[in-house]
């Protein structure tokens, strides 16, 4: 059976009624950059209601993946949204999550990813999973490399953030490398 939850998150479809929720953090100054929105949306802008809308729109409209929103399992306070996409091969996709920042740093993060890439290992073709992130974002790339992500490439001089040049990183992680994680973490306890 597929689950999208552990004893603390639950993952699940967003639907229109996440608007709110999802203004509210994504307007978040420490989210400046890093909101993992679908293109054509501001990258440093505040968000105004209707973009948030269509921004729900297009992403309930995904036709080569699923945008997720986080929630709390006890109370379902909306907590930050979460995706996994692929364009043209399903064995590698891209996963991306954004946490609301009253919620980071207590392990939501990690539980989602873990969720995450427990689906797309064990339930889909995938091989490689990747993200990307701007080289400015040390917060997420220790993230990634934290749960075993490696530099896989970048594209130079890809973006401008306050007036400079900056690059993207891309990572990813192979279902090998994820499998022995798993191994290493149950043969430490450490699994769930």
């Amino acid at each position: 059976m597929l689950t999208f939850q552990n004893q603390d998150v639950l993952l699940r479809a967003i639907e229109p009624q996440d608007v709110e929720g999802l203004l509210t953090y994504l307007n978040h100054p420490a989210l400046t950059g890093r909101r993992y929105l679908p293109w054509g949306f501001p990258g440093e802008l505040p968000l105004s209601r209707q973009q948030v809308e269509k921004a729900v729109e297009k992403w309930r409209g995904e036709e080569r993946g699923a945008h997720l929103a986080i929630t709390l399992r006890v109370s379902g306070e909306l907590i930050g949204h979460a995706a996994m996409t692929w364009g043209w091969d399903p064995h590698c996709p891209d996963v991306a999550l954004v946490i609301a920042p009253a919620h980071q740093r207590q392990g939501y993060g990690s539980d989602t990813l873990a969720i995450l890439l427990r689906y797309l290992f064990e339930n889909t073709p995938a091989h490689n999973v990747s993200s990307w992130m701007g080289d400015w974002n040390e917060a997420a790339r220790a993230f990634a490399q934290a749960h075993g992500f490696q530099e896989c490439g970048r594209w130079r001089r890809d973006g401008l953030r306050q007036g400079a040049y900056y690059d993207t990183v891309q990572v990813d992680l192979l279902k090998a490398e994820w499998l022995a994680l798993q191994k290493k973490e149950v043969g430490d306890g450490a699994g769930r």
